[in-house]
């Protein structure tokens, strides 16, 4: 693939966000192609894995078509961006190994309570939800919302839907969802927009593991439905 060029611009005095596309957020319908956010993953592993990175950067944060740098105190801006462009241009397979992580999941009925709203909308029978969802091997593009909510691209567009107009006042931890073009798993209890139509007792956020999400930027997943979905 052509490598883009970013537009740079500075969030703070100490943060640089490198933008490879126009994506804004990823609640929006555009999703930046894989292999560019698979790039962009990789770039963020190599900066946090580099010597450097203690003296120059404080946190490295992939989005949806972007890479938040966060620099330490006192660090010239012009090193991180050379050290980043450096890295961008080698392309260099990231040192560590990325997971393909299987969830287990029940579909339907009290799991995926709109389920039957999502074929509705879509005119899928449940069957072919769920044969669709479980389909695809997605990939992890960013964490956000929550402390530990995978945004996972990769999601057949026949069962996209907007969000909810009205979210739901609590979401349990585990429930799987689509909002938009999108899928993810609410690690916690919370409010929520999306759609649930199933869930699993993965869990996806620990704060005393290690690490404390189970999920990271460049993972890949599977979702292998138990039992049949009503």
């Amino acid at each position: 693939m052509s490598i883009p060029e970013p537009s740079i611009s500075y969030v703070t005095e100490s943060a640089i966000l490198l933008r490879f596309n126009e994506q804004e957020h990823p609640d929006t319908e555009m999703q930046p192609d894989p292999a560019l956010q698979m790039r962009i993953c990789h770039l963020a592993q190599a900066l946090r894995s580099h010597p450097d990175n203690n003296c120059l950067l404080q946190e490295v944060v992939p989005g949806p078509g972007n890479l938040l740098l966060v620099m330490r105190q006192g660090v010239v801006a012009e090193q991180v961006l050379q050290q980043a462009e450096s890295l961008w241009l080698d392309g260099d397979e990231p040192r560590e190994e990325l997971s393909v992580i299987e969830i287990p999941v029940s579909y339907g009925g009290k799991h995926g309570p709109d389920l039957p709203q999502l074929a509705k909308h879509t005119g899928l029978d449940i069957e072919e939800i769920v044969s669709r969802h479980s389909a695809p091997e997605y990939l992890v593009q960013c964490l956000g919302f929550m402390a530990g909510f995978a945004y996972l691209g990769g999601l057949h567009p026949s069962l996209a839907i907007p969000r909810k107009k009205t979210p739901a006042a609590s979401i349990p931890a585990g429930a799987v969802a689509i909002g938009g073009h999108y899928t993810g798993i609410y690690p916690s209890v919370t409010p929520g927009g999306w759609h649930i139509i199933g869930h699993t007792d993965s869990r996806l956020f620990d704060p005393q593991g290690n690490p404390p999400c189970l999920l990271k930027p460049g993972d890949r997943v599977r979702f292998v439905p138990q039992g049949a979905a009503s």
